[in-house]
């Protein structure tokens, strides 16, 4: 058995029948577990396939949940957290000699040329028609897209979604978000290959001497001034950093109401040295984020002790 067919036993062995295979791509999809046992709670997978992984280069996504719990990067990460000791042995073996040793490397980011600005568009124009009303039920003013200098795309890579640009210190370009405004989009968000793991979200809006919330969401970070949007459930070392050294007031950590463990995980991370007593946390009923409630979380608020 060559090592291609070894990797896809494998991999069946760990995650089950296969929900489709493409041997031209090299890809398998799968039932996701962080899907189906941490965000769904289920027993069982929930049948959905969203767990994409190519086994020719050893990589891994899965389309529902990666930007929310980190399912994504290279394949050895995956078999680690769910293979058995000889599912790790045996891909130990197979595995690329260089797996170890790459270095990913990123194209200079640049905002998808097809991207416009709300009032660069006729107000006629179908697709700036539906972009705006996606926003506008979802609470979110002109006031707001102009601070956030928020567009769409209506053709290319990123058509029919909005797209939510972050910028550094310098007011460089360092990331974007783009959502889909289609309900029936099986890709919510779809975000460019680029580093997240020095990632400040729009720190040119942040004012450090003043209050500092932090969300998970970029749409949840709208509705919250001064907020920073982790794009998931955990802080990286480079914001931990910034904000032990930059922060003069209180830093309130508001993530979702099905998360008050990663919420907690944050406030110990952060609640020490300089910081110490100056971390907050809400916690926020289950099924509600920051969106839900518009930004109203001072009920929530709750005392740590310990």
């Amino acid at each position: 058995m060559d090592d291609e067919s070894l990797l896809i036993d494998l991999i069946e062995n760990i995650f089950g029948e296969p929900k489709n295979i493409n041997e031209h791509k090299g890809q398998i999809s799968v039932d996701c577990p962080v899907c189906s046992h941490e965000i769904k709670g289920l027993d069982k997978t929930d049948g959905k396939g969203n767990l994409e992984i190519n086994y020719q280069q050893h990589v891994f996504k899965c389309w529902a949940c990666a930007e929310t719990h980190d399912t994504h990067g290279h394949l050895g990460k995956l078999i680690d957290i769910y293979g058995s000791k000889k599912d790790k042995k045996t891909y130990k073996l197979i595995r690329p000699d260089d797996f170890e040793k790459k270095e990913r490397k990123y194209k200079k980011l640049e905002l998808p040329k097809e991207y416009k600005k709300f009032d660069e568009v006729s107000h006629l124009y179908p697709p700036r028609k539906e972009a705006l009303n996606y926003l506008k039920q979802r609470g979110i003013t002109d006031d707001i897209i102009e601070k956030y200098q928020i567009g769409f795309c209506y053709e290319g890579d990123y058509a029919g979604r909005v797209v939510v640009p972050s910028f550094n210190k310098k007011g460089e370009l360092n990331f974007f978000v783009s959502r889909s405004w289609n309900k029936r989009s099986k890709l919510k968000y779809k975000n460019p290959e680029a580093p997240k793991d020095f990632l400040i979200f729009n720190e040119s809006l942040i004012d450090f001497k003043k209050d500092i919330y932090i969300v998970e969401g970029v749409f949840d970070s709208f509705f919250l001034n001064n907020s920073i949007a982790l794009l998931g459930k955990f802080i990286n070392d480079n914001l931990w950093e910034t904000l032990y050294n930059k922060a003069k007031k209180n830093i309130i950590i508001c993530l979702d109401g099905d998360a008050f463990d990663d919420a907690m995980k944050i406030y110990q991370k952060l609640n020490g040295g300089t910081l110490y007593n100056k971390i907050k946390i809400a916690k926020l009923p289950k099924d509600n984020d920051v969106c839900d409630l518009k930004g109203n979380i001072e009920d929530y608020l709750i005392e740590v002790r310990g």
